[in-house]
Parts: C-alpha cells; structure tokens; sequence
C-alpha cells in the first residue's frame, strides 16, 4: 500500500484524513499546509503534520483537501507533478458505473449514482445525492444534504449550498453559488450567487 499525503490542515483536511484511515487503502497518511505555523503535531490522532517540503518529498500519492474552490484548483496545478489521490468514504455508496477523476473526496453517507461523472478534485460532501448521468465539473463542491437530479449538469468551481436541489436535467454553468436550501428549477448560466425558492440571482 502506498503513502498518501493530505494537503490542508483546516476542518475539511480532518474529515478527508479520517475517510482515508477508514478506507485503508493507504498504509502511511501524513498532513501538510502551505502555512507552516500550521504544520506542527497532529491534523488527527496518528496522522502527522509535516512541513511541505518534506511531505511532498516521501508522499506517493496526493490529495488536496482544501473547501475554497480556487485555492483548491491553485494547489492541484501546483502539485499536478504528483498521483493525485481520491478518497472515498467506506459508508459512501458510490456505483460501480459512476466515473470519479483524480483528486475527488465522496464524503460519508453521500450517493454517485450510475453514470454520474465526476471531474478533478470534486467534493460530495456528507449525505448529499449526485443522481445518474449528472456532471459535475472539476473543483466543484457539492455541499452536504445537496442534491442534483439526475442529468444535472453542474459547471467548474461551482458551489452547491448544504440543503440545496438542482432539479434533473438543468445546467449549472461554471462558477456559480447555489445558496444553502435553494432549489434550482431553471438553468443558471451566469456566474454569481444564487438563492431562495426558486433560486433567483442576487444582485451585486
């Protein structure tokens, strides 16, 4: 079993570490933070904090746990030289048919039905539905209790608040805000934020 390192000592880098030791499918897991006041004892009990150069140096495997979308995609480039890990939570129902890229976390009790298709370093996180055939572009994060009908098709660096539905078969295009509990019943295609029922645009 290969090492696998977490890059991001915030809150979403302790829930991601501890879906990669119930998984089991890495027999070392360190942490590291681009802040090195951060790097110093322990993101879990057992799992070090590393200062990054040395991480990145013995790590055979990334992954880049960081919420922010775009600090998220900035680290992925910079650490692209490396294999970029996906972790999925063992209580997450993941289907056999579903197509999840490098990076993605799927968080527990959350659903990627068949056909589903997942692009670099997607969240799913807690109890939230990704439904057959949608898509979720690369950096997005679907945020827990969220759901998209089936043939969603969700843009890049998107954000779908906690709570929120996208109904099936619209088209959430790329760096959208979908606010928590909104339910999205027409297609968003401008970037902005997004809230209510039905989810309207918010002026600036």
């Amino acid at each position: 079993m290969a090492s696998l390192l977490i890059f991001g000592a915030g809150g979403h880098g302790r829930v991601v570490a501890d879906a990669a030791r119930l998984a089991g499918k890495w027999s070392v897991i360190v942490a590291s933070d681009r802040d090195p006041a951060r790097c110093r004892g322990e993101l879990l009990a057992g799992i070090a904090l590393l200062q990054p150069d040395g991480a990145l140096a013995t790590a055979q495997a990334v992954h880049v746990a960081i919420g922010n979308a775009a600090s998220r995609e900035k680290e992925v480039a910079v650490l692209a030289a490396g294999v970029l890990a996906t972790v999925v939570h063992p209580q997450a129902a993941v289907s056999s048919q579903a197509s999840l890229s490098p990076g993605c976390f799927i968080a527990a009790q959350a659903v990627v039905a068949p056909l589903a298709g997942l692009g670099r370093s997607v969240i799913v996180n807690h109890g939230a539905v990704v439904d057959h055939d949608a898509t979720v572009g690369d950096f997005s994060h679907i945020a827990p209790r969220a759901a998209l009908g089936g043939r969603v098709q969700v843009g890049r660096r998107v954000l779908i608040g906690s709570g929120a539905c996208v109904l099936s078969g619209l088209r959430v295009g790329d760096d959208v805000v979908v606010g928590a509990g909104a339910v999205v019943c027409d297609h968003l295609d401008e970037p902005g934020v997004y809230a209510g029922v039905p989810a309207r645009r918010l002026k600036k």
